[in-house]
C-alpha cells in the first residue's frame, strides 16, 4: 500500500476536529471546565460571599458540608483601624483601657484579638497580655460594616517600682 500524501492527511485531521461530534464534546468539555473553575472561585470565596449576601450562607454552608470547609466571618486586618485607645490609672492597680475599633469595609468582619504592650521609659516592653475575641467583653463576634465599636477593658497591673510604666500600645491581628 502506498503511503498517504500529507495533503490528505492534514486535509483528514482538520476534517476530525470540525466533525459535528467531537464539536459538541469540545463544548461540553469547556462548559464543564468553566462551571468547575466557577465553583471553585465560590468555594474560595465563600466568606466574601456570605457576608455580602446573607441568604447566600445556607447554601453555602452546604456546598461546603461534604468538602470539610466552613463559613466564617470575613478576616481583613487592613479594614480595621484602632480609632482611638486610653489607659486610665483608676485606684492603684486597677486601670480601665478603653479601644474604638472601627470597621471600614463594607461588609461586616470578624473581631480581631487585640494585644495590649505595657512600655517603660525607654519604650521597651515590660508587659505584653492578648486578648482573644471571644475574651474581650460582649463577646462580639463581628465588626458592623462603616462602623464602630467601643471595647472597654478593665484591668489589675502588678507594675513594679522598678520598672515603671511609662506607656501602652495597642494593637489588632488575627490569630
Amino acid at each position: 500500500m502506498e503511503p498517504e500524501p500529507s495533503f490528505v492527511r492534514q486535509a483528514r485531521r482538520r476534517a476530525f476536529w470540525h466533525s459535528p461530534g467531537i464539536r459538541v464534546l469540545l463544548s461540553v468539555f469547556v462548559l464543564l471546565l468553566t462551571l468547575a473553575l466557577g465553583l471553585q472561585w465560590v468555594l474560595h470565596e465563600r466568606d466574601t460571599l456570605a457576608a455580602w449576601q446573607p441568604r447566600w450562607a445556607p447554601t453555602l454552608k452546604q456546598l461546603c458540608a461534604p468538602l470539610g470547609c466552613e463559613v466564617a466571618p470575613v478576616r481583613r486586618i487592613d479594614a480595621i483601624v484602632i480609632d482611638s485607645s486610653t489607659l486610665v490609672r483608676r485606684l492603684g492597680n486597677f486601670y480601665s483601657f478603653d479601644l474604638v475599633l472601627k470597621n471600614t469595609a463594607s461588609i461586616p468582619l470578624a473581631v480581631p484579638a487585640l494585644e495590649l504592650s505595657l512600655t517603660d521609659t525607654h519604650d521597651a516592653v515590660i508587659a505584653r497580655r492578648v486578648f482573644l475575641p471571644e475574651e474581650l467583653p460582649g463577646a462580639l463576634v463581628l465588626l458592623p460594616p462603616q462602623d464602630s465599636v467601643t471595647i472597654s477593658l478593665r484591668l489589675s497591673l502588678a507594675v513594679g517600682a522598678s520598672m515603671p510604666m511609662a506607656g501602652y500600645r495597642a494593637l489588632v491581628f488575627y490569630p
